[in-house]
């Protein structure tokens, strides 16, 4: 069997193992023991232990009438919608069974009385979905705060509202130190009557700060302005993505200050900012400025560039065929870029037959033919009309 050691010996094993050291007589147990490496204390309780033994019972078990008068009350129409805790209860003030509560579980669970038991998760939040809203202006508004370090130390929050669908930067607040519940209410306000926004048609996203998610802002924003609230997941800065991108853009913009020294400073850049990225082209815009975006001019000037681009393109055909109209056997009809070499129509063949033909007739050489006939040096006539 190797070494014993530290190794769990089934029972039968044990048996077999007792026996045949009994009937040894070569070695005495004490050389079989250290051989098998198997400590003789433990042997010669193995061997001490009964075949069958006697199963034990603790003491302060429930008794049978107790069980039955615990089942007696579960299987009751009227206290079947109890559970461990409200049986205990019942059974103690009814006078006719008393046990704990992890006693009445075990009973239940062992008549199959229990429904199994599922251990009560938090519902963890959603990602919120805005991008069906972005489609339009004033339809979603996402803010968040940032922070701005003076020459002293003094923290300055600032806390911009971006429009989403317009990409305008709406409003901003600034606070020193720290902002609370009041602010943001405070701003909002400002925003709603600053923009003439209808709040009812409004989504607010935004991250799970206190300020932000706390009893007071929810009440008003949703009391007083019926404004629907979106939150992003804890620790999933990509929810609210949008408005991280854009503080990022205001704090690492080429004119942004490389210090502050006043809170006033701070004020005037995000002022200055917000007038530089309302009237700078937006990638996602189509290179629509916000301003134009949100005052809903943007398909207006998004159609009118397609159909300038349109009638450039018309120009530029109509320029390269008028420069094309002097060369002869070459066809016309497709449009081709303003750096393609035009092909022939003809084939490689013809060409061929008809320098023979002609050299042949006038007495002139190929070489002199080549010189001279420009369809042999096509790319180089194209090339010149060009």
């Amino acid at each position: 069997m190797g070494d014993l050691t530290r190794k769990h010996v089934p029972y039968a094993s044990r048996k077999e193992l007792v026996g045949v050291l009994e009937t040894l007589k070569e070695l005495t147990v004490a050389e079989a023991c250290e051989a098998l490496k198997l400590n003789a204390r433990r042997y010669y309780r193995w061997r001490s232990r009964p075949e069958h033994p006697a199963v034990k019972m603790a003491w302060n078990r429930i008794t049978p009438d107790e069980e039955a008068a615990i089942l007696t009350a579960a299987r009751d129409e009227a206290l079947c919608d109890m559970r461990a805790a409200g049986l205990m209860v019942y059974g103690h003030e009814s006078s006719k069974f008393f046990s704990s509560v992890s006693t009445i579980q075990r009973v239940l669970k062992r008549n199959a009385l229990q429904s199994p038991y599922q251990v009560p998760r938090r519902k963890r939040p959603i990602k919120p979905d805005v991008r069906e809203l972005m489609t339009s202006p004033r339809r979603v508004v996402s803010y968040d705060a940032t922070e701005f370090y003076l020459t002293s130390r003094v923290r300055v929050v600032v806390i911009p509202m971006l429009d989403l669908g317009s990409r305008k930067f709406l409003h901003y607040g600034v606070r020193v130190v720290s902002f609370t519940q009041k602010d943001v209410m405070a701003i909002w306000d400002e925003a709603l009557w600053k923009e003439d926004i209808d709040p009812t048609q409004l989504t607010a996203l935004s991250d799970r700060g206190g300020q932000m998610k706390g009893s007071r802002t929810k009440a008003h924003l949703i009391g007083k302005w019926n404004i629907r609230l979106e939150f992003a997941r804890p620790y999933t800065p990509d929810d609210n993505a949008w408005v991280e991108t854009f503080i990022k853009y205001m704090k690492y913009h080429p004119e942004c200050p490389e210090s502050f020294e006043t809170v006033q400073d701070v004020i005037d850049w995000v002022a200055k900012f917000q007038k530089l990225y309302n009237d700078h082209p937006h990638s996602s815009l189509g290179y629509v400025r916000p301003n134009e975006e949100h005052a809903g001019l943007g398909n207006t000037i998004r159609n009118k560039r397609r159909e300038n681009l349109k009638l450039a393109a018309q120009k530029r055909r109509a320029y390269y065929d008028s420069k094309k109209s002097g060369v002869i056997d070459y066809d016309l009809t497709k449009d081709r870029g303003s750096n393609e070499v035009l092909e022939p129509v003809f084939s490689l063949e013809m060409v061929k037959t008809a320098e023979s033909a002609e050299s042949d007739k006038n007495g002139v050489s190929k070489e002199t033919l080549k010189k001279d006939d420009f369809r042999a040096n096509s790319e180089a006539v194209l090339c010149q009309n060009r």
